[in-house]
This record gives C-alpha cells, structure tokens and sequence, in this order.
C-alpha cells in the first residue's frame, strides 16, 4: 500500500470518527443528526408553564434555595414542625435604593404573610404581603424604595403551612 494509498483510508475514517463525536454519538445509539447536516438543530430544554391544575408534578417539588445566591438580599426558612420559628439570614448582599427587588416565595400548605424590615435596631416595617402556597415560586411581588441597606424578611401567621420561604432578591 503505497502512501496516497493510506492516506486516503485513514484521512475518511478519521473524519468520519471526528463527526461522530463532535454530533455526541454513542454506543448507546439513538437518532443523531447526520455528519453531513450542515446545520444540525437543538430543541430547547422544556420549560416550566403555569397550569390550571392545582395538582403538585415533579417540577413543583419543594426546595429551599441557594443561601449564598449573590442577588438575595435576605432570606427566612421555615422548617416542618417549627410554628413559625426557623432561619432569618440578611445577605450576602444590601437592598440598594431606587432599584426593583422582588419578594419569591414558596411553601407547602395554605399560606402565610411576610414583612420586610430594616435590620438595624430601628426595624422599620418596609413592606409586607400575603403568599398563597398554590402559587408559583418566583415573581410574586415587586417593589422599589428610597432604602439602601440591610433588610430581613420575616414570616408571619404560618400555622397552615409546613416548609417555607420567603427571600428578596435584587438583579
């Protein structure tokens, strides 16, 4: 076998064996988009839609979030059996004036109320609500105040709810 020869066998075998890789083929199997498709599609992952069905699926399980996600500006954690006592954190990161935050929620049983306050010794009352735990997680409530500072959240009248949280959080 002469060199040309060679080349021309190992040069489309590896071409081929490059494409398959590069398109995620496996041994596995499973309809891949062909090496010769210029312009292979990808579907986007599926995305959470609101329903009219109040009936929980496996995307609405309860989850408590991340407690160092450098948006939330405070956070409190209710735990199963505390009535309301659980975890208040401040931080990591301050309320800054003029700019919308918003107020995300989530809990498992009827619902309960919120306060966002100052979290210095005069604890200002900033704002205050109501979460119904038939609600979606996130968005509940948006606000913008002349404040810049540290805040906590706080719940309140919780006696029908398990878990819960409230956080706020500012972009």
């Amino acid at each position: 076998m002469d060199t040309r020869t060679r080349a021309r066998t190992i040069l489309p075998a590896a071409a081929i064996s490059l494409a398959l890789l590069a398109s995620g083929c496996s041994a596995g199997g499973g309809a891949q988009p062909a090496a010769s498709d210029p312009s292979p599609t990808r579907t986007a992952p599926p995305t959470q839609t609101a329903s009219p069905s109040n009936a929980p699926s496996a995307d609405d399980a309860f989850t408590y979030p991340d407690e160092d996600d450098p948006t939330q500006v405070a956070i409190y954690r209710k735990y199963e059996g505390s009535n309301p006592s659980g975890e208040i954190i401040a931080g990591p990161a301050a309320l800054t004036a003029d700019r919308a935050f918003t107020i995300e929620a989530q809990c498992e049983g009827d619902g309960f109320s919120f306060e966002v306050m100052t979290a210095d010794g005069q604890q200002r009352l900033l704002v205050e609500g109501d979460v119904d735990c038939d609600d979606p997680p996130a968005g509940e409530f948006t606000y913008q105040l002349p404040y810049s500072g540290v805040v906590q959240v706080n719940i309140g009248d919780a006696e029908g709810v398990g878990r819960a949280w409230v956080r706020v959080v500012q972009p």
